[in-house]
């Protein structure tokens, strides 16, 4: 069962509202630094080291800069499990600058933007294997789910199982890759952890985000909930690349009018 043919613009609309939500999070934890003070010179170095380490680590890396005390900055990279090397690099280089610039004395920070979203944080705490399960964020695609599916009971149903598979199977991964896309019939779905965390601590932040979506957000036709320690995002359409690994998931036993009333079509 497939999606009958969009016009482009429909996908750009899409496109435009998901991606322009991203942002930066700066975090007012009640410790400020000043212009070039140590810990803004540590916190300069280490994000613009970022882009070339990340890319040689395999899409991950972890690192701190300066002496144990105040001025000792701590910074996490991660990018979206399907990016090669050369755009991991481009698109963290481009959400360090992001933070730079936005971030102007906050000591913990973090941003998942860029349009392919990858994520860059720092703080003044070392970050290695913490769970951090707020600020979480959402965005959506603000048309309402009852515009294309035809069986909410049955959508929901499966976008359920969907969203805990795709969980499973991403906080299963290795201590460099905690990521995992699915698909279930139209519904298309990513999920990825930093791999510093356990895989139990992976699949709580997941279902942290699954939990936030449903509460928030399960009318929409898409959207994302993140974390710094995670995110998720669903669709109607693919905006990931397919592999072997990626989770597949049917209607286990469709209603005999399935094929006349399919579980999403496009009105127009």
């Amino acid at each position: 069962m497939y999606l009958n043919n969009l016009v482009f613009a429909f996908f750009l609309v899409i496109i435009l509202v998901i991606s322009l939500t991203n942002a930066q999070t700066c975090l007012e934890t009640g410790n400020n630094f000043t212009t070039n003070s140590p810990f803004a010179r540590n916190r300069n170095l280490i994000l613009t080291s970022l882009p070339t380490n990340v890319s040689k680590d395999g899409g991950f890396f972890n690192t701190s800069i300066g002496e144990e005390g105040p001025n000792r900055v701590y910074a996490q990279a991660l990018c979206r499990g399907d990016l090669s090397g050369e755009d991991c690099s481009v698109y963290v280089n481009f959400t360090a600058h992001q933070l730079l610039s936005s971030c102007k004395n906050q000591t913990e920070a973090f941003s998942w933007d860029g349009d392919i979203p990858c994520l860059v944080r720092y703080s003044d705490k070392s970050l290695f294997g913490v769970l951090a399960l707020e600020p979480i964020q959402e965005g959506i695609n603000p048309n309402a789910i009852t515009d294309v599916a035809s069986n909410l009971t049955l959508f929901f149903e499966l976008w359920g199982e969907l969203m805990e598979a795709v969980a499973k199977k991403a906080s299963m991964g290795s201590s460099k890759l905690k990521y995992a896309t699915g698909v279930a019939e139209e519904i298309q779905a990513l999920m990825q952890c930093t791999p510093d965390l356990s895989e139990s601590n992976c699949l709580t932040c997941l279902r942290t985000l699954i939990r936030r979506y449903t509460a928030c957000c399960r009318t929409y036709q898409g959207g994302y909930v993140e974390t710094p320690s995670c995110r998720m995002r669903w669709d109607l359409y693919t905006f990931f690349s397919p592999t072997a690994d990626t989770v597949r998931l049917s209607l286990s036993s469709p209603p005999p009018d399935s094929i006349d009333n399919p579980l999403v079509t496009i009105k127009g």
